[in-house]
Parts: C-alpha cells; sequence; structure tokens
C-alpha cells in the first residue's frame, strides 16, 4: 500500500501502522490540577478537518502563556490560572464539533454507482458529485468565525456584556469589540494595522478626537504591576467599530474591558489580573 501511494519503488522502513478512524471529537474531563496544565492534543482530539486541531493548540498555548507569565512575576493573582481550563474548554467542545461535521461533510458521502459510467447520466452524476466536494472543500477551510469568532464571555476575568448577542457561525466572521471576544482588526494605512500598535501585554485603546482621560489606568496599572500600553487613535471609524471610547485589550488580543471612562478603573484591573475572582466550578460538556 505504501508503494503504491508513493508510486515508485522506495526503501522504507514501516515503524508502525495503526487504524484511522474519523469522526474524533474527544475533549479532556479537565485541563489540569495543580502545579500540571495541559493544553493541545493532550487535551483534545480532533478529525483533522480545517487545521482546527493545529489552531486551538496554538490558542490554548497563547491562552495560558500569558496567565502563566503574570502569575509568576506576581502581577496576576495565582487563581488566573483557573480560568485557564474555564475559556478554553468550551472552546475545544465546539471546535471538535465542527471538525467532526467537516469529517461527516465527507465521510458520510455515497456515490451513485454510474459515477464512472461514460454515459450522459455518469456525467450529470459527476458534475453533481463536483459541485458537493467543491461546496465541502469551502465549508471545511473557509472557516473565519471558526478561526477567529472564539468567545470567552462569562469568563470572571472579563467584563461581558450579556446583552451583547454573537452568532457563532463556522463560515462568517463579524468583528466585535465586545469584551470576551478577538478585538476588531482596522487598517490604520497601507502599511500598519491597528494590531502593530498593541504592547506586547495590556493595551488601553483611547479613540476619538476628544477621548477621556486614562489617569486612573495608569496610576492603577503602575500601582499593580500591570505593563500597560497606551494606544492614542483618532479615526472615527475605529471608535465606531469598537463602540466605546476606551477598550482594554488582554495579551491575547482579547478585549477585556470597554467604557467611555476611567472612574472604576482599579476594580477593572484587579478584576481582569484575577485579583476579585470567584470560585470557579466545572463546566460540563
Amino acid at each position: 500500500m505504501f508503494q503504491h501511494a508513493v508510486g515508485l519503488s522506495v526503501e522504507a522502513e514501516i515503524i508502525s501502522r495503526g487504524t484511522w478512524t474519523a469522526g474524533y471529537a474527544l475533549v479532556a474531563e479537565s485541563y489540569g490540577r495543580g502545579r500540571i496544565l495541559l493544553g493541545g492534543d493532550a487535551v483534545h482530539l480532533f478529525t483533522p478537518a480545517g487545521g482546527l486541531g493545529y489552531n486551538t493548540a496554538v490558542d490554548d498555548a497563547v491562552n495560558l502563556g500569558w496567565k502563566l507569565a503574570a502569575a509568576l512575576k506576581g502581577v496576576a493573582a495565582p487563581a488566573i490560572l483557573e480560568t485557564y481550563e474555564h475559556e478554553r474548554r468550551p472552546i475545544a467542545v465546539r471546535n471538535t464539533g465542527f471538525a467532526r461535521q467537516f469529517a461527516e461533510s465527507i465521510g458520510l458521502y455515497k456515490p451513485q454507482p454510474c459515477l464512472e459510467d461514460d454515459t450522459a447520466e455518469g456525467q450529470a452524476i459527476r458534475k453533481e458529485a463536483g459541485a458537493y466536494l467543491a461546496s465541502h472543500g469551502k465549508a471545511e477551510f473557509n472557516i473565519p468565525g471558526t478561526t477567529f469568532g472564539a468567545r470567552y464571555d462569562g469568563s470572571p476575568v472579563i467584563f461581558s456584556e450579556q446583552t451583547v448577542q454573537v452568532e457563532d457561525l463556522p463560515n462568517a466572521y463579524a468583528p466585535t469589540a465586545a469584551p470576551g471576544g478577538r478585538a476588531p482588526h482596522f487598517w490604520i494605512d497601507s502599511s500598519t494595522s491597528l494590531y502593530d500598535l498593541f504592547g506586547f501585554e495590556w493595551t488601553l485603546l483611547r479613540l476619538g478626537k476628544t477621548p477621556p482621560s486614562v489617569d486612573h489606568f495608569i496610576l492603577a496599572a503602575a500601582q499593580l504591576g500591570m505593563e500597560l500600553t497606551i494606544v492614542n487613535c483618532t479615526l472615527p471609524e475605529v471608535q465606531q467599530l469598537y463602540e466605546a471610547p476606551l477598550a482594554l485589550i488582554r495579551p491575547d488580543q482579547i478585549v477585556a474591558w470597554r467604557g467611555s471612562n476611567d472612574a472604576d478603573a482599579r476594580r477593572v484591573i484587579e478584576t481582569v489580573l484575577g485579583h476579585q475572582m470567584p470560585r470557579l466550578e466545572k463546566i460540563a460538556s
């Protein structure tokens, strides 16, 4: 089978072989315990569809990485590490579900018996099959909603806005600055992205021509050891995109809070750093 697949006679040593089962959609019950934290394939197994296994693993590492660094540096409360599983496990359940749908789309497809017949009927059936497979390919790999639309609504370190309902569709992505999701992107000019202006750690956007003061944020960040980059942007399109003059962006480019003034800056920063966290319950599958 190997020689046939390669198409040439090449020397090869078969080290191992096994049965591959399509439709894997497995997520671990826990992402860790105590000082042991898990990510990637250790906590979720995918049918390889749409590249979701790799994408989900990278996002695990990004989410855990900044929290672990902040806790080790004493900037965030150690309890912030509990939000890793709280935020990421539902995304793994979501993404494995999407991947399984894609696997079933192709795996359960049954070609008609006369597909290869050199007849008008065979030609019509091939055209129909081609249209189906092309549609499947587009649905599997054109998935901006799955890739960019993951949200952490309900996280204790996010100021979620319960009034905002974001439809979760694999093949469509609508940017929103509602806290809990990816910060909307915008091209400042032909070579400068808004993301290029973000700091390596935390970023506070001041938007509009007359943005509010952020002195209380600067003071609270300094007192708590948060590295905070202030980005001023006067473009009205960006303020319209974010729907607020102020937006606090996490190191993983997730919007943690947005608002109209800095009056509650100390509580905001303490919350996003896990200093005011309730006890978290395990999330059911």
